[in-house]
């Protein structure tokens, strides 16, 4: 897998972000098997994938911070 990244802003400033811009995937595969019975095992693994399920719709995210014992819910 090969991800994409970027930064803008300035740490300094207070205004740095990280973006995700995207990933590539590349399944390798050796077999004697049919290309149709692995395409079907690919399709089959990249359903069950939760990574790529998150990666690909919208995901709730719930972000705490504990900092000396106390914890806090961040919007």
């Amino acid at each position: 897998m090969t991800a994409h990244f970027h930064e803008q802003g300035s740490v300094l400033r207070g205004d740095a972000e990280g973006f995700c811009d995207g990933f590539e995937i590349e399944i390798l595969m050796d077999s004697d098997e049919s290309r149709e019975k692995l395409n079907e095992l690919i399709a089959l693994a990249r359903k069950m994938c939760f990574t790529e399920k998150a990666l690909t719709t919208s995901v709730p995210i719930k972000v705490k911070q504990n900092i000396n014992g106390t914890t806090e819910v961040l919007p």
